[in-house]
């Protein structure tokens, strides 16, 4: 109730009081005549007001409750947001608007929320989780991510916090209030009790095949561990938000992030606009620089006129393994780089301590080897996707070409898919740094003219590193070879596409052609395929590899699927449910299988289910020459004696890939 309606109704009720008190009718009932009857008029306004305001401010308060508080999107540090450039450069603002990039962070609106809300229930970690749908808003019931928090720093020995039993955990209702991705993936965030804090929803909503797993499971990590309690404000937000300031106050600790923009906007690129928008809103200053100035614009930054390194670093700024020098200083003014400026000082390159000198970096983050595994091949290349910059990086392309990621790619004339520049597809995005090899293609790539193995990237940037549940193209650029697969574990561009072959095979073809001799090769690797032993003892990033390589239309017509479905269909019962989402979609890639239920592989019901209707339609055939190389049969099913013997030696290292 307002100040003013509350001195309202106590001036009606002193005016009713002194009525009655003074009327003729005193003392002998109710009798109140026309004051009175005016007054008694005004006492009942006051309390239907008091009664109709006092509604009204409970709704509020109600709505405030449930209104989830998220990150400020708001001007500061010069940005000005994309809205500012699309009346001047109203082409390149539609085709960035219709980006992933755009999409990557948003509200949690209908037409941003892709997942169905519509009244689902689910259960990980064995708590319960609803989600529902309630006009244009999104609820989740579940454990009080601010108890699990709490409950994270008193296992950390933090004080002031005590440990609880976890089947005593408080649950609540929480309002969705952003999202992330739309591509592959999308995951949601709930807001936390304190500041702005965001906590990650259990949940995630796969795009394509339009169903939902628990959000854990579409990453490589530690099958026994507990769903994280992630925090957007300490990590998401240094890339998947402009400008954004995660806001840490170092004396409370409270989190207030606030951002630029919401998503990766035009200010990421080409940095904070301000300068830019001032200058001209002088009519004749902007027409003459759309009539073509040559020499570049000194209020804002264009990464096509940077160098190679500047270049580069405006998209590693995001797409690199970096290390942050003073932290705490991040926490509370975000990162100080910004386009057209040296990333190094503050974010330098995380490398391998074997692959290049580290820089400075501190040896308990290069000098933990499980650490590096989970980022890094043992030779220092590159294992996760997200991060191209740190294999262009090292690439000769790069430091001796002056190659960029602009070499290919475009943000404004390009499909968002790939964002692969359109005159730049197919071989063209190689042949304009190596034209002499279009004159005579198969002479260099020992393949036909226009077959898939003729592709410039299909051998020299293969789908070697991992992520978002698929394999993606290493962007270290380099040649095929035997020697270095046998010495990392790496599978090589030969043997990802010829999924029947054994890598004494590749070495033999490689030694033809390159005239250098070919590697001493134990037996497995003369009488068992890559493939079959990666997806049988190798770890779980090679078997991850291997799987999602088989979906591949250029891999299956070269292979053959009959040495490919065996495996996938043992990989359905992988430890690693992300190994086993990717084996089951390669297996719904192939012909055969596409009606075959889509479920999800984290559930037994739901493999035993999605298993069984594979096998009742596979028909297995007889699997020819290379049936014993892929471990197969005379009937083309699995030899379980030779599968049961690679197995056993199978590689157990436990794996959190960082993407």
């Amino acid at each position: 109730m307002t100040l003013e309606w509350t001195l309202f109704a106590l001036a009606c009720a002193v005016v009713a009081a002194l009525v009655a008190w003074t009327h003729p009718g005193r003392g002998r009932g109710l009798a109140w005549g026309p004051v009175g009857a005016v007054t008694g008029a005004l006492v009942l306004a006051a309390g239907v007001g008091w009664v109709w305001q006092s509604g009204r401010t409970a709704v509020a308060v109600r709505e405030a409750a449930f209104r989830p508080k998220v990150p400020r999107e708001t001007p500061h540090s010069g940005y000005v947001s994309s809205d500012q450039c699309a009346s001047c450069h109203p082409g390149p603002h539609q085709s960035w608007h219709d980006s992933f990039h755009r999409r990557m962070t948003q509200k949690a609106t209908p037409e941003a929320v892709l997942g169905d809300f519509d009244h689902r229930e689910f259960t990980v970690d064995g708590h319960p989780i609803r989600l529902e749908r309630r006009g244009d808003e999104f609820w989740a019931e579940m454990v009080d991510p601010d108890w699990t928090h709490d409950q994270a720093r008193a296992r950390a020995g933090w004080k002031g916090f005590r440990v609880e039993d976890p089947a005593r955990a408080p649950r609540v209702w929480k309002r969705v209030g952003m999202t992330t991705g739309s591509h592959n993936f999308q995951a949601y965030w709930v807001p936390g009790r304190h500041g702005n804090l965001q906590f990650s929803l259990p949940m995630a909503w796969l795009v394509e095949e339009k169903r939902w797993i628990p959000r854990k499971d579409t990453f490589i990590r530690d099958p026994e561990a507990p769903s994280p309690n992630q925090i957007w404000n300490i990590n998401c937000i240094q890339c998947h938000v402009t400008g954004g300031v995660p806001g840490r106050d170092p004396r409370s600790g409270l989190i207030e992030s606030r951002v630029g923009e919401m998503g990766i906007s035009c200010e990421a690129c080409h940095g904070p606009g301000e300068a830019h928008v001032q200058a001209h809103r002088n009519p004749l200053r902007r027409y003459l620089r759309h009539l073509g100035a040559r020499e570049a614009d000194p209020t804002i930054v264009n990464p096509a006129r940077l160098g190679p390194r500047a270049s580069t670093q405006v998209c590693g700024q995001c797409h690199g393994v970096k290390f942050v020098h003073g932290f705490d200083e991040y926490l509370q003014a975000g990162f100080s780089y910004r386009p057209g400026g040296e990333m190094e000082p503050a974010t330098p390159l995380l490398r391998h301590p074997g692959f290049r000198d580290p820089k400075g970096i501190p040896p308990e983050i290069t000098g933990d080897p499980q650490a590096m595994d989970n980022i890094f091949w043992p030779d220092g290349m590159i294992r996760v996707t997200g991060r191209e910059y740190s294999g262009l990086h090292e690439s000769a392309c790069h430091l001796k070409g002056g190659m960029t990621c602009l070499s290919c790619h475009s943000m404004h004339d390009a499909p968002p898919d790939d964002q692969l520049r359109r005159d730049r597809i197919g071989d063209q995005a190689c042949l304009q740094c190596h034209p002499s090899i279009a004159a005579n293609p198969t002479a260099h790539t020992h393949h036909a003219a226009g077959s898939s193995g003729s592709a410039c990237y299909a051998c020299h940037m293969p789908h070697a590193t991992y992520g978002l549940l698929k394999a993606v193209r290493n962007h270290y650029i380099d040649s095929p070879s035997a020697q270095s697969t046998l010495e990392t574990g790496r599978p090589n561009a030969c043997n990802l596409c010829h999924l029947d072959q054994t890598l004494e095979w590749t070495a033999r073809h490689l030694a033809a052609w390159t005239g250098k001799p070919a590697p001493a090769l134990p037996a497995e690797h003369r009488t068992v395929s890559l493939a079959a032993l990666l997806m049988t003892r190798g770890d779980v990033a090679q078997r991850a590899l291997v799987a999602a390589n088989a979906a591949h239309p250029e891999a299956r017509a070269v292979s053959g699927t009959g040495v490919l479905v065996p495996h996938l269909v043992e990989l359905l019962d992988d430890p690693y449910p992300a190994v086993r989402e990717i084996a089951a979609r390669s297996l719904r890639s192939m012909p055969e299988f596409r009606e075959v239920s889509s479920v999800s592989m984290g559930e037994e019901a739901g493999r035993r289910q999605f298993r069984a209707g594979i096998e009742a339609r596979w028909k297995p055939a007889a699997p020819g020459a290379l049936g014993a190389a892929a471990l197969l049969g005379a009937d083309g099913r699995l030899d379980r004696a030779r599968h049961a013997e690679v197995l056993r030696r199978r590689d157990p290292r436990v794996m959190d890939l960082i993407e």
